[in-house]
């Protein structure tokens, strides 16, 4: 099929952009799955604006003392082979590894697949259990920076808070004694995902964050004290994670692929997989 009619804009500069936004129009960057989504006709936006040439937007990975910034434009083949992210973010890069195919992590952007929300996205689970942050600016309030955390970022299924904001950056802090891991589970290689975990420990705590078992990607915050309190262990078995899942508030995603129950089984057997991975040292570049 062919996508229906739109506008299409491609500005220079942040302000013409934030105002797109701000009258409706919805932002492109790599575009890997809008455009899908267009020619199947699940969606079908009325303005789009390109945001390739945006001298303001940045397609590079910025490393300062404490901080990371990844630019609106960096793609998932740039955050997979960039040092710093595999040294101190490996769990990152093998979210973005097993995203997609090449063509596919050659031009989809980072942070268009936080914004397209799907619960299952690589990306959003992963960044979720890493405390990312999303910068954002708006017509609005004259381009100045919002910063939204991303465990408040997600309203539903691809759906987020960003209303006419525009979202232009994430920020991770860097911490030392860190270790994550990413692990997901599809009917085959480069799927999209049916339930993906990540789970990162620093000296603060334990995040755990899944996908594919709500209409939006979760934080355990249930589970999470009960990994600070006792530290990584095997201890925590199945049976305990399963419990924690079962007392969430859940507004599960019943589709072909599986019913409720098993992506919630699935999702148990995932973040213990993910914990045993995390006390042998985690992920690894």
């Amino acid at each position: 099929m062919r996508p229906g009619p739109f506008q299409y804009s491609k500005p220079e500069t942040l302000e013409q952009a934030l105002d797109a936004v701000l009258n409706g129009a919805v932002p492109l960057a790599g575009g890997q799955s809008l455009i899908q989504a267009m020619r199947l006709r699940f969606t079908e936006p009325t303005s789009i604006v390109d945001l390739n040439s945006i001298a303001d937007l940045s397609d590079e990975i910025n490393c300062e003392p404490g901080v990371v910034t990844i630019g609106a434009l960096t793609t998932h083949r740039q955050l997979a082979e960039h040092s710093t992210v595999r040294d101190e973010f490996p769990w990152l890069a093998k979210a973005a590894t097993e995203l997609g195919d090449v063509q596919v992590r050659n031009r989809g952007t980072v942070l268009g697949n936080v914004c397209w929300a799907d619960p299952r996205a690589n990306m959003a689970v992963a960044l979720l259990a890493s405390d990312a942050v999303i910068n954002t600016g708006s017509a609005s309030t004259d381009g100045k920076i919002e910063q939204i955390p991303i465990v408040d970022f997600f309203a539903g299924f691809r759906r987020t808070v960003l209303n006419a904001r525009l979202a232009i950056s994430i920020e991770l802090v860097r911490e030392s004694n860190t270790v994550g891991s990413y692990i997901e589970f599809s009917r085959q290689r480069q799927d999209l995902a049916l339930c993906n975990v990540c789970v990162v420990h620093r000296n603060s705590g334990t995040a755990v964050a899944v996908g594919g078992i709500d209409q939006r990607p979760i934080r355990l915050s249930q589970l999470e004290p009960v990994l600070r309190d006792q530290g990584l262990s095997n201890n925590l078995l199945t049976t305990r994670i399963k419990q924690t899942i079962a007392e969430s508030r859940l507004d599960p995603i019943d589709d072909q692929y599986g019913s409720p129950d098993f992506k919630q089984h699935l999702a148990a057997t995932l973040i213990e997989r993910a914990i045993e991975k995390c006390i042998d040292g985690g992920d690894h570049a």
